[in-house]
């Protein structure tokens, strides 16, 4: 498949189809602008500007997944396809435009019964319908094809079209994953924009809603890829959504028997959509893609196969049926690159399954060979890993994400690969001794069995009992421009903090001083805003990086509150002689009924912010019995700020074990300690990605394909 986007390819996608198109498409959209009257003409230019942008990040992150996985090294796999033989499209969807007894170019003869990427190009710019339907089987490069697609589309990209923008229809995470028939396919589209390229949201040069104004305006052009990585129970409606969702331009790739099983049990099929199917690739364009990168000396794979094309039952012979999938072609070459390895060995295999399964076996110690780190990458990326440890942590990653069923591995899912029954006990325990040997510093044994016993309790349920957790937060640390937010919010918290202090019957200074952590805690946030910086596009590392700062902040907003407030109630305090009613002596302790309420509104707090529904119940019945919990005053202040510290701080790791760096820290350090992971995960994800094995898909990364991904599930022993 060739898909350039060099100077020789820009001219030649801007031939009249792919321009006229473009025009109908504005002019399109320009009136619906003009009819509803927005935006103004500066928002149109700062429209323009997201679409360049966006245009620009588009293809620089998928000519670096191309590079990746050296799919132009010097040249793509020569795919090719056909009209689909099968009952999934209707005609009108592929109804000649030119005049009846004239030579046909209309979209059916344009796009033929074969052909290269080149040529699909301008083919598809040429669609009046603008819908796109290709199918394959395992292996035969529909990811490679619409990858590639997708930068052929952006190298005739001028201002006035819309956007190629390539999707994988594969589940982000449980929070963001598009439901047919309950978030609308545009809705959806516009938030994955936002996921995908953060820069979006920096209203002061897009503008608000930019990403909204996009999809709705007809200014992105979506490519879905994978239609079958969805829960299957979603194919059919999902048909159906994409059909009504008034996409002027969509690319969908689908398996073959998922896509006729959707249109059978849906009814219906993408009415406006050409049905294509990938086709095995012959043999001459195998040797072309094997013998590409290889020197003119090296004949091991022509030698091969001339000897093969002699023979006459070459077509069926295993090598030559497994040579027509381009995922064994691509392995193939990796595998053997050294001109030591002789691929003639593939001969001994008795069917084209054995040969296919020595390839997908033997892809991880070809490309686990020891080899330098690239220029720039000292301290970043490590050179080499040992192959038995690269294959066993590739294969808990592998079964992690088959018992999950999903082709995403998402760094904040790793939480969900520690059983809830261990991380509760480790987390229960860790938070008892914890906040036990706080609470008996304060008040004697018997207190500090309440707080490890409340705590505790709390720590396990919020880990051993499955609940929603927050998404990652895509922020990061902003100063500009925060100054009247940072005052206004300042102020709001002295104030709260003062009424607090008021609460609990502290001298008028003592509720000054301690208005001011609240204030600072609730101005903290006014730091933190979405990412504007254009180069920025979603990755796994930078998701993480900026949930880590989101989460730090969110800490330190808990901790410096919490501990100023137990280290001031506790030094000036004494609700023996409180006017607050109180239960009176349980248990042997006494317990203060407006303390606790407090306490229970606080827990509430830190449980919906960091745990869910089980943690909102767990937390403030804990807040509940530790502020309701009545013990004389300390007598050196001192001592009393240093517990009070000691217990903010606790306080604020709980806040932020519970949100998705914090947790993916506890879950990582639990998984290395078993051996089952890395303690430098995120590099050894991204040396492997570097390697092939991996690829990435915005914030996510997956295995290069899925059957890569499937023989290191099923095969841990003789792999």
């Amino acid at each position: 498949m060739t898909a350039e986007t060099g100077d020789a390819g820009r001219t030649e996608n801007t031939m009249s189809g792919g321009r006229v198109r473009g025009s109908v498409i504005q002019a399109r959209n320009i009136g619906r602008i003009s009819f509803t009257g927005q935006p103004k003409d500066d928002s149109r230019e700062r429209l323009e500007a997201a679409k360049t942008r966006l245009a620009d990040e588009v293809r620089r992150q998928w000519e670096g997944e191309v590079a990746a996985q050296g799919l132009r090294r010097p040249e793509p796999i020569r795919l090719q396809w056909a009209n689909t033989r099968r009952a999934v499209a209707v005609r009108t969807a592929v109804t000649p435009t030119t005049p009846a007894g004239q030579a046909g170019s209309g979209p059916l003869e344009a796009l033929g019964l074969c052909g290269d990427l080149e040529g699909l190009v301008r083919a598809f710019r040429a669609l009046p319908q603008g819908h796109l339907v290709m199918l394959g089987e395992r292996g035969s490069g529909k990811t490679v094809w619409v990858m590639l697609l997708t930068l052929g589309l952006l190298g005739s990209y001028e201002p006035g079209d819309p956007v190629p923008v390539l999707l994988t229809a594969s589940s982000w995470d449980s929070g963001n994953t598009w439901v047919p028939g309950v978030e609308h396919l545009r809705t959806w589209l516009a938030r994955r924009l936002v996921e995908e390229y953060p820069f979006l949201t920096d209203k002061d040069a897009y503008g608000a809603d930019v990403a909204q104004r996009l999809v709705t305006g007809g200014h992105v052009f979506l490519l879905l890829d994978g239609l079958d990585e969805m829960s299957e129970s979603l194919h059919a409606p999902a048909l159906g959504e994409l059909d009504d969702s008034g996409q002027d331009l969509l690319v969908v790739t689908c398996r073959v028997a998922e896509y006729e099983r959707a249109v059978e049990r849906s009814g219906r099929v993408l009415s406006r959509a050409v049905v294509k199917e990938m086709r095995p690739i012959g043999v001459r364009q195998a040797e072309s893609f094997l013998t590409a990168d290889r020197p003119w000396e090296d004949t091991r794979w022509q030698s091969l196969l001339a000897d093969l094309r002699d023979r006459p039952d070459f077509p069926d012979l295993p090598l030559s049926r497994a040579l027509t999938s381009p995922l064994m072609v691509a392995l193939a070459r990796v595998i053997y690159a050294p001109p030591t390895k002789d691929p003639r060995e593939l001969l001994r295999f008795p069917d084209r399954e054995s040969v296919e399964r020595h390839l997908l076996t033997a892809f991880l110690p070809a490309v686990y060979r020891p080899r330098p780190a690239p220029p720039g990458a000292s301290g970043r990326v490590p050179a080499g890993y040992g192959l038995q440890e690269a294959r066993g942590w590739l294969g808990f990653i592998a079964r992690h994400m088959a018992r999950n069923g999903t082709h995403d591995l998402a760094w904040w899912q790793v939480v969900c690969a520690v059983p809830g029954w261990i991380a509760g006990l480790v987390f229960g325990v860790v938070s008892g001794v914890m906040f036990g040997f706080i609470g008996a510093a304060a008040g004697g044994p018997v207190i500090g069995l309440v707080f490890g016993v409340s705590f505790g309790a709390a720590g396990f349920l919020v880990q051993a009992v499955p609940s929603r957790r927050p998404s990652p937060a895509r922020v990061e640390i902003r100063l500009r421009g925060t100054v009247r937010v940072f005052v206004l919010r300042f102020a709001l918290g002295c104030v709260t903090g003062m009424a607090l202090g008021f609460g609990f019957e502290l001298p008028c200074w003592a509720q000054l001083v301690l208005g001011a952590p609240f204030g600072l805690a609730v101005a903290l946030h006014a730091w933190l805003r979405a990412p504007s910086d254009a180069t920025k596009v979603a990755s796994p590392g930078l998701a993480l990086e900026q949930d880590r700062v989101s989460t730090i902040v969110l800490g330190v907003s808990f901790a410096l509150p919490f501990g100023l407030t137990f280290g001031t109630v506790f030094a000036f305090t004494d609700p023996l002689v409180s006017a607050w009613p109180a239960l009176g002596p349980v248990g042997g302790l006494t317990f203060n009924t407006v303390f606790g309420l407090a306490g229970a509104l606080a827990g509430w707090t830190v449980g919906h912010l960091s745990y869910g529904r089980v943690g909102r119940f767990a937390y403030s019945a804990v807040g509940a019995v530790v502020s309701g919990i009545v013990f004389p005053p300390a007598d050196d202040p001192g001592f009393a700020f240093g517990t009070g510290i000691a217990f903010g701080v606790a306080c604020g790791l709980v806040v932020m074990l519970g949100r998705p760096w914090g947790a993916f820290v506890f879950a990582h350090a639990l998984l290395a300690l078993a051996g089952r992971l890395p303690w430098r995960l995120m590099r050894f994800l991204q040396d492997a990605h570097r390697r092939g094995v991996l690829r990435q898909a915005g914030a996510v990364f997956q295995f290069r394909h899925a059957r890569v991904r499937d023989r290191l599930t099923s095969h841990r022993d003789d792999l």
